[in-house]
């Protein structure tokens, strides 16, 4: 039997807005309720229309900017519950939460997501925002979750109480399919080899690499074309420099597909890419959406992020923001198609292994008993 039964959630951003926070937040709601467990969710507006969204409470911010927000409400909001569980950073309510869990003496749980990367005034503003405020919300967490120990320590990640605990995915709904059916509602050509990126296009996700990938794919021997789901106020910029680039007809732009088409983004591939150019990406939740639909992944060998491939067996590691390196292991997927099959099945395995979400939301609950 449970200790808690009444669990709120705060996160920056939710579904339908694409980003692996948001992603992941909605997972341990989704798992937790699974279990017994009520949960509610507390996040902005961001624009995004509320309707009826069970168990979900999105609030208007006082001041808003990229996915930060001030919810003052929140204070107010979070009295009564057994435990609050805040995604960070949330810039402008993880204060703001902090402050509630001391107030009202609830165990505040973090999952540190990342450690946000910028130069200029806004990387001051980072650094000051660690120094100042970070340093209140991690005395108050009574656990700190991070998705690997060698992200934490890699970024100097410190907590009396670090608790490792991976992303999920569900294995149930991510599932190899029917790969020219899934091809033919994207309008993709049925008999090339096929890549995808899943990700943000918008300012925020700047350290995707995207960029990076159409440059890679340019210069390919092989033949390919690739899938691009996801949008943003960049999407424009990617557009032209395909363009530019002469391989307008062989990208395709997919945009925000529904919730429920995602799967089969997935089955339309044969190799899944996460160029991501710096530390701003811890994890990569898309890498388990591929693992689990039994697709291999190329992804930066960056902390965090290359804990999820075994080389050679699930994918491969490519040097971080560097063209030749993406390219040469594009040209090895697409061009043997029997390894990228190979990889791709090891992959499924070890997804269901290590990354089901309902195995995982049992140890976040254990967590939660702990306190």
């Amino acid at each position: 039997m449970s200790t808690f039964r009444r669990i709120a959630i705060v996160t920056p951003v939710y579904p339908p807005y694409r980003g692996g926070i948001g992603t992941a937040a909605a997972h341990d709601a989704r798992c937790l309720r699974a279990l017994g467990q009520t949960v509610d969710v507390f996040t902005p507006t961001h624009k995004i229309p509320t309707g009826i969204e069970t168990g979900t409470t999105r609030l208007q911010p006082f001041y808003a900017w990229g996915n930060g927000a001030v919810l003052l409400d929140l204070v107010k909001k979070l009295r009564g519950y057994d435990v609050v569980h805040l995604h960070y950073p949330f810039f402008g309510s993880d204060i703001l939460v902090a402050f509630a869990a001391k107030l009202w003496n609830i165990p505040l749980v973090v999952t540190y997501h990342m450690r946000p990367k910028a130069s200029g005034i806004l990387g001051l503003t980072f650094r000051a925002y660690r120094l100042a405020l970070e340093r209140f919300i991690f005395q108050t967490a009574k656990v700190l979750v991070v998705s690997s120990k060698e992200y934490a320590q890699e970024h100097h990640v410190r907590h009396r109480n670090i608790e490792a605990l991976p992303f999920g995915i569900d294995t149930e709904r991510f599932v190899p399919g029917d790969r020219a059916t899934a091809r033919n509602i994207f309008g993709l050509c049925e008999n090339v080899p096929t890549i995808l990126f899943v990700g943000g296009l918008d300012r925020a996700h700047y350290f995707k690499g995207v960029d990076v990938l159409l440059s890679a794919c340019a210069a390919m021997t092989t033949p390919w074309q690739l899938l691009i789901v996801g949008d943003g106020n960049n999407r424009k910029t990617f557009e032209s420099l395909a363009a530019d680039l002469g391989v307008s007809d062989r990208v395709h732009f997919a945009g925000s597909i529904p919730f429920e088409d995602l799967p089969l983004a997935y089955q339309a591939a044969n190799i899944h890419v996460l160029p991501s150019i710096d530390r701003s990406e811890a994890f990569g939740l898309v890498t388990l959406e591929a693992m689990a639909s039994g697709v291999p992944s190329i992804v930066s060998d960056l902390p965090g992020v290359r804990s999820l491939i075994v080389p050679n067996e699930t994918g491969s590691l490519v040097v971080p923001n560097d063209v030749a390196s993406l390219t040469a292991a594009l040209n090895r997927f697409c061009g043997d198609e029997n390894f990228a099959k190979h990889c791709g099945e090891r992959a499924r395995v070890r997804a269901c292994a290590l990354y089901d979400e309902r195995i995982l939301a049992r140890r976040l609950l254990q967590v939660y008993n702990n306190l």
